[in-house]
């Protein structure tokens, strides 16, 4: 498989179907990706195929950005044979879409479009990225307090902040948290697997140097264990998730958000709806550049983040709830 894209791509994401446990598709394996051509393409593997043969992964998927503006970020979500994608484009457009028939990506439906900001303006630095929630269920004191047990979950970073959606018993998108740790652009964010610790861990790349660990509590329910802050004195470390206002939307996305399942809706009192508090936990301060890319290990206990240093740092959490250096990894000393 050669990719076509025409310009660089700023993101290539390769999933097998074994991470979704979909048992009728186990032998096949996708790869998606997103370039400046503005052009999100999917491929999926044909087992008949001989390897290195340049057939092995045919496109079943290509869609252009609606707004001509090449995405910065995607991510996937499979929950069992379910599948959903995320995308957000340069201009701050994020789209969530589902396959009209979840056996086959071919064939792809929009469930949310809309702005998340006021449109940057070409000359401007900007910085959008996502991540999912892969887990199959919330965090349990989530559900507790009624939030919807299907509720998909999705972090953006939009410019310095990260808002966090969820989906109530309608499918609808809404606003559960928002963060505002940071006065610098935000390059990346991620979602940490381990629902079962009773909060959610977000972690943040972000220009000025520094790695934000954050968790995401639900007020009013008892943990069995949460860590303090490193920083008490920092005027964000706490953060409640009120009703923010709503970013004017588009066409499409005005139009779904009438429609019977997907689309946003910031309704309060709606069934299978939880606000949630951001807490800061720590800074992580060893690049010395901007750091442009975080990601956790499978249990949510390893952070790994990249920067302008040529640096691979590698962040482990202590037995006292504490992050620490556990590694570094020189990616160009040897070039």
């Amino acid at each position: 498989m050669q990719s076509k894209h025409q310009k660089q791509e700023p993101q290539f994401h390769w999933r097998s179907s074994m991470e979704g446990w979909d048992v009728r598709q186990i032998s096949q394996s996708r790869i998606r990706s997103i370039g400046e051509d503005g052009l999100l393409r999917i491929w999926q593997e044909d087992v008949l195929e001989a390897p290195l043969s340049g057939r092995r992964f045919k496109r079943i998927y290509q869609q252009p950005s609606a707004t001509r503006v090449p995405y910065m970020s995607l991510d996937f979500k499979n929950i069992g044979t379910e599948t959903y994608l995320a995308m957000i484009s340069r201009d701050g457009q994020l789209t969530v879409c589902e396959p009209v028939d979840h056996d086959n990506l071919s064939e792809w439906q929009i469930l949310w479009q809309d702005y998340l900001c006021k449109t940057p303006q070409r000359t401007e630095e900007t910085g959008f990225r996502l991540s999912w929630h892969h887990e199959k269920l919330p965090a349990w004191p989530a559900i507790m307090a009624g939030l919807d047990r299907k509720s998909l979950s999705l972090a953006v970073s939009v410019m310095d902040t990260v808002k966090i959606f969820r989906t109530d018993k309608d499918r609808k998108f809404y606003t559960a948290a928002e963060v505002r740790g940071s006065d610098a652009l935000i390059r990346d964010v991620a979602w940490a697997n381990g629902s079962m610790r009773g909060f959610d861990v977000i972690a943040t790349a972000s220009k000025d140097g520094i790695v934000r660990v954050y968790e995401l509590h639900t007020p009013g329910i008892s943990e069995t264990s949460a860590s303090e802050p490193k920083r008490t004195n920092d005027p964000h470390s706490g953060l409640k998730s009120p009703t923010f206002p709503k970013p004017h939307q588009s066409g499409i996305g005005a139009g779904l958000a009438g429609g019977p399942r997907g689309g946003r809706n910031e309704e309060q009192d709606r069934p299978g709806r939880v606000n949630q508090e951001a807490k800061l936990v720590v800074e992580l301060s060893a690049h010395s550049g901007a750091v442009w890319r975080v990601g956790f290990s499978q249990m949510g206990d390893l952070l790994v983040s990249t920067g302008d240093d040529g640096l691979v740092q590698v962040w482990k959490k202590a037995n006292n709830d504490q992050w620490m250096q556990y590694a570094e990894v020189d990616a160009i000393g040897d070039i």
